[in-house]
């Protein structure tokens, strides 16, 4: 993942929150199953609740043609079958991303078929938390020589766990019966309002929702998620609230190793 420019990295989280039909590209096997999965990983506490394909073969690849958001994996040997594919020009292709992690790019299906239709990239995440994510990714890329691999990636999934912490901390108070939206929603800052307006009418979050409340009576899914929005509420409640930033969740994740150590 860290071979991957900032924008890049920042642009393709964005894309699956917005859950696009994502197509990521690779010579290798193992690079590109292990990034596929990172990405994935990295939506913690949600899941990804559409089609997922770390490997399409080649017999196979008509999956992409599919109606519904998909996150899957080609190797270069298959690309062909994207240019030379007539159903794919004739079709609506504006939610289809082609990532190819070779060579940090990412183009729309349209501009990768050379069809003229512009199609502005999306960013849905609120500005600041762009700005928290770079500075903490550009820290870890200094500092990961240092860490094992179970810390880089601990470390990676709090970093981005902390934007949903600070913008879902208090989404259990809304659930009586069903989960109020509007209101969850109205109770947050005006610079995250528009970004969870949006979030929460995705299946990425109803199925949290329902794995929370509806699956499981005893709510033990995403444990540790729940900590730690305990633990951003009682200091976002004090009379000088501090919030959680991706900078608090790294010193915790250093104090922590320490303590083990």
């Amino acid at each position: 993942m860290f071979v991957l420019f900032l924008e890049t990295i920042i642009r393709i989280f964005s894309a699956i929150l917005y859950e696009q039909k994502l197509i990521f590209i690779g010579n290798e096997l193992g690079p590109l199953t292990r990034l596929i999965h990172t990405f994935v990983c990295l939506l913690y506490p949600f899941t990804w609740p559409h089609t997922y394909v770390p490997i399409l073969p080649g017999f196979l690849l008509d999956v992409i043609q599919a109606p519904t958001p998909y996150i899957v994996g080609i190797l270069r040997s298959s690309e062909p079958y994207l240019s030379t594919n007539d159903d794919l020009r004739t079709q609506d292709n504006s939610d289809i991303l082609i990532i190819d992690i070779d060579h940090d790019r990412i183009r729309s299906m349209n501009d990768y078929l050379n069809v003229n239709i512009e199609t502005s990239p999306l960013q849905i995440l609120p500005k600041t938390f762009i700005v928290e994510l770079k500075q903490e990714i550009s820290f870890l890329r200094k500092t990961r020589l240092s860490l094992s691999l179970d810390e880089c990636q601990e470390r990676l999934r709090d970093v981005f766990m902390s934007i949903f912490v600070q913008s879902c901390f208090n989404y259990r108070g809304f659930y009586h019966e069903c989960f109020y939206r509007d209101r969850f929603v109205q109770s947050k800052q005006h610079t995250i309002e528009l970004f969870l307006e949006w979030f929460t009418r995705t299946q990425i979050f109803e199925l949290f929702i329902r794995q929370k409340f509806e699956y499981d009576d005893q709510c033990q899914w995403a444990i540790s998620f729940d900590v730690a929005c305990e633990e951003y509420r009682k200091t976002s409640s004090k009379q000088t609230p501090q919030r959680m930033t991706v900078k608090s969740v790294k010193r915790k994740s250093a104090t922590r190793a320490n303590k083990q150590n």
